[in-house]
């Protein structure tokens, strides 16, 4: 009888989370098919070029689309909103996925499109299709901003989010307009040295196209950045998204000061001409000081974030730097072994000044980032993404070794069993390869059997929370991405049917103390009851 019941009673539940889907799924194809109708009939009424009837096939179309979707879409909707009443919807994740998707994929069709008629206007091409678009997704946009932030529609799963996605294209698009106007000025700066062509047309086009796509880009992430601070307390899947950016704009500016101090040698040492030596250095100027600006821009955002973001932050820009310094090693071992019977002035000295400037770069803001002068205490050892981030660094360089010890194998036995001449030729690559990922593999092995050693020898002290079951009334969602921000805990979230089982932000200082004092690594959170403050209890086991 018990089992007939769990069975009644999951049913309901799959049947409703299936229609849900369904009309979701369809909501979003309607929608998506509503709005290219439209577009398409606007652009024909845009386009002065072309009679309407110019195109017969595509106008039959555009009038389907737009004839069949948009009252379907209507229809639709309209059932969708009347069901919005229901807590249980609006709790729903299939409905934070589609208010999530269709905004993001709203907001980028249309500034993608209204950025791209702007650029081509700029050189005197009217595109009817992108101003079409963005004039028909703008009011799409509009449309699910307002489901994601009003009361009787927002969802209550998955806060944030969509902000985040908006701010993280907004930056994308704005650090690469920049990267272009940026390089197209500095190129135009070298022409007269290089004595080279810039182009076939006036220099700024480019430039002001990049520009306008820079602006777009700007004020999408200004908008959504507004959009976050009047939500209030910061997401996790912010911190996940600054810890991106700050990795992203690290390695770009790294990589593009590598890029200039190669530049530099090889004019120094006379490498190369020019014209060839200063091909890259546009883009590399332009690259490195955008991603300066984008770093340290978000590095002063890391203050108002936990110790945890900080350490993943640190981590990763860590990661980025071995990489390059790593690469710069094998590199160097390789034009070394090429030079063997040879001169490094010949044809191998631009190879071994391209990982020169790798070390030079990367092995500073590896020493910078990782600090290994730095004493480590216990709390460092046991911090679990010290731990994945020695793991994961040791784990991929042994397995790269490997690999690359193979191919060393079956190039030694080639050459034995074939007699070709030139094994050093044939194994200076792989064997570059090898030395740097033993010298990392190494070195973080050791490091991370200190701190193994040491993490043992603090057993006795207390646990680490590692598990946070959190029981709550109304919306838990936000509650938790704090905890999850503030201990760095994994959070599970049971909701309570007692209304009185609230947390509030006053009480959530006390809890979190609370959970970082717990000798334990599983701890229960409840909600207030009775007047009481809410309770924090350690689990065993």
């Amino acid at each position: 009888m018990a089992v007939r019941s769990l069975r009644g009673r999951r049913h309901p539940v799959i049947a409703a989370m299936m229609r849900r889907l369904v009309v979701l799924v369809l909501l979003l194809a309607l929608v998506s098919i509503a709005a290219s109708g439209l577009s398409g009939l606007l652009e024909r009424a845009l386009d002065t070029g072309t009679t309407v009837v110019d195109d017969r096939a595509g106008l039959a179309l555009a009038l389907a689309l737009t004839l069949v979707g948009t009252p379907s879409a209507a229809a639709l909707w309209w059932w969708q909103r009347r069901s919005l009443t229901d807590p249980a919807e609006r709790a729903s994740l299939l409905w934070a996925l589609y208010v999530m998707v269709m905004t993001v994929v709203a907001l980028v069709v249309s500034v993608t499109a209204a950025a791209s008629a702007v650029a081509s206007a700029v050189d005197g091409v009217w595109r009817p299709d992108q101003v079409a678009t963005a004039i028909v997704w703008l009011p799409v946009l509009l449309w699910h901003r307002g489901m994601l932030r009003g009361r009787a529609s927002a969802p209550t799963r998955l806060p944030g989010v969509a902000t985040e996605m908006a701010i993280l294209y907004g930056l994308i698009v704005a650090a690469g307009g920049a990267v272009g106007a940026l390089s197209g000025v500095f190129a135009e700066a070298f022409a007269d040295v290089a004595r080279v062509a810039v182009g076939t047309g006036p220099w700024f086009v480019p430039v002001l196209q990049s520009l306008v796509w820079c602006a777009s880009g700007a004020a999408v992430w200004w908008w959504q950045r507004r959009d976050r601070r009047a939500d209030g307390a910061a997401t996790a899947f912010g911190s996940v998204v600054l810890v991106v950016v700050i990795t992203a704009s690290a390695a770009t500016a790294l990589f593009a000061l590598g890029t200039i101090w190669f530049v530099m040698l090889r004019l120094l040492t006379a490498d190369a001409p020019v014209a060839e030596a200063l091909a890259p250095l546009d883009t590399a100027l332009a690259a490195s000081s955008v991603g300066g600006i984008v770093w340290a821009f978000h590095a002063q955002a890391l203050v108002a974030r936990s110790a945890t973001v900080l350490a993943a932050a640190r981590l990763a820009v860590a990661g980025v730097a071995l990489l390059g310094a790593a690469s710069g090693v094998g590199v160097v071992v390789n034009a070394l072994l090429a030079s063997i019977g040879a001169s490094l002035l010949g044809g191998h000295r631009t190879l071994l000044l391209g990982g020169v400037s790798a070390i030079v770069v990367g092995a500073p803001a590896w020493w910078a980032a990782w600090r290994p002068e730095r004493g480590v205490t216990a709390a460092d050892a046991a911090s679990p993404g010290r731990r994945v981030y020695l793991v994961v660094v040791f784990g991929a360089s042994a397995i790269v070794a490997l690999v690359t010890a193979l191919l060393i194998g079956y190039r030694l036995f080639e050459a034995l069993l074939s007699g070709v001449g030139g094994l050093i030729e044939l194994i200076r690559a792989p064997l570059g390869l090898l030395s740097a990922t033993l010298l990392v593999s190494a070195y973080h092995f050791a490091i991370w059997r200190r701190d193994r050693r040491l993490a043992a020898a603090d057993g006795g002290s207390a646990a680490r929370v590692e598990r946070i079951v959190l029981v709550s009334a109304g919306d838990a969602e936000a509650l938790a991405s704090r905890l999850r921000s503030e201990t760095g805990a994994r959070v599970s979230v049971w909701r309570a049917a007692d209304a009185a089982a609230l947390i509030d932000d006053a009480d959530l200082v006390r809890v979190v103390g609370r959970i970082r004092e717990a000798p334990a690594r599983r701890v229960l959170v409840v909600g207030a009851e009775s007047g009481t403050g809410a309770r924090v209890v350690p689990l065993s086991g």
